[in-house]
């Protein structure tokens, strides 16, 4: 019976986590279409107010800013792989799936080893490696994320 429980819930881990990359692919191939991306906002405008108090600071330190300007490199583009990396948001959350998985299966795991009339499948303890994988590399991958948000920033 522990058995087919921590199955069940390891079948309906995958299914959900396939079923969320479905979704997330579907929603980015649907972007792509013409007409099916997000209307860009304008950014707001100043009052008259605000951009005389703006340009009187300007006019203060124009000088020491265009020295310090000219003397400065220009900051490179971010590379396209880095910036579709910052744009993928959902590898945070399927290395958290596949981390929780693969801790209940390894709790599992080792509480079957415990029962002696009963053996661990052969087939169990590989489906664990095989989580444990999966999950060590979407770590890996939603750290390169967060990396990447914070280079094109």
């Amino acid at each position: 019976m522990t058995y087919l429980l921590v199955m069940g819930s390891l079948v309906l881990s995958v299914v959900f986590t396939l079923g969320w990359a479905l979704s997330r692919l579907l929603r980015w191939v649907a972007a792509g279409l013409p007409g099916g991306g997000k209307a860009k906002r304008k950014p707001a405008r100043r009052s008259g107010a605000t951009r005389q108090s703006g340009s009187s600071r300007a006019s203060r330190g124009a000088g020491t800013k265009a020295a310090a300007k000219a003397s400065a490199k220009p900051p490179r583009e971010p590379w396209r792989v880095t910036r579709r990396l910052a744009e993928w948001h959902s590898s945070t959350a399927f290395a958290l799936v596949a981390a929780l998985t693969y801790l209940v299966a390894r709790l599992a795991e080792h509480g079957m080893s415990f029962r002696p009339p009963h053996s661990v499948p052969s087939g169990f303890t590989d489906l664990v490696a095989g989580l444990g994988w999966l999950a060590a590399g979407l770590i890996l991958l939603a750290l390169l994320h967060r990396l990447a948000a914070w280079r094109c920033r």
